[in-house]
């Protein structure tokens, strides 16, 4: 029980230092992000997946091909390694929601937690899932003649986003909630504190790291 517990903690740690690091790689990409919009402006990953009508999806696109040449190349070459590099995201991001709610089950004194946060954690395969396709169908928008898909798409793939961030962001809160409750009523080990030392020193370093290089860039 206890090689099961440190392991888990263990896991957790590791999967999530990498997590940051792959962030924080993503922001730098993300620093290059420029579409033309009336006017040249940046816009962010999420405008790309939470599109609210193919419209708006398609005129981002083209957008980055009527930027000036250099900036339209970087641009599109910076998001589509984004997406790319977020096939590795995926796996960190999951891993450490699923370990975290097994963690969680594995506190729980009755069945029912117990089973609750278990079927939370394996759910998170259906945002992946999602997350997979809906990179494979972004990565395949973005070519210069672009068209508009139906609105019936469209709303498709604006369930599967609500599916991916729902089943994710549920599963986070609830299993932080519960990790706070336990704490608060003094139901944690020295480990577990030792392992949240960890990642609280992973964060402080990433703050720092995204305050001191990843300064704002002026457009081109």
């Amino acid at each position: 029980m206890l090689l099961s517990v440190i392991d888990n903690w263990l896991f957790l740690t590791i999967l999530f230092g990498l997590l940051l690091i792959v962030s924080f790689v993503m922001m730098k990409q993300s620093q290059d992000f420029y579409t033309k919009d009336v006017i040249v402006r940046k816009f962010s990953i999420m405008e790309l997946q939470l599109a609210a009508t193919p419209t708006e999806l398609v005129n981002l696109i083209k957008g980055l091909y009527a930027l000036p040449a250099y900036q339209s190349r970087k641009s599109i070459a910076a998001l589509k390694r984004q997406l790319k590099l977020d096939f590795l995201f995926m796996p960190l991001a999951y891993g450490c929601i699923f370990l975290l709610s097994q963690r969680v089950a594995q506190k729980m004194e009755s069945s029912v937690g117990y089973y609750v946060f278990t079927g939370f954690a394996y759910l998170q395969i259906i945002p992946w899932i999602c997350d997979i396709l809906e990179n494979k169908y972004l990565l395949s928008k973005i070519i210069k003649d672009v068209k508009e898909t139906s609105q019936k798409k469209h709303n498709q793939f604006l369930w599967m986003e609500g599916a991916k961030w729902g089943i994710a962001l549920t599963t986070t809160v609830f299993s932080l909630s519960a990790i706070c409750y336990f704490w608060l009523t003094g139901k944690y080990s020295l480990i577990s504190f030792r392992y949240l030392l960890i990642i609280a020193v992973e964060i402080g370093l990433f703050l720092l790291a995204v305050k001191f290089f990843l300064a704002k860039k002026k457009i081109i």
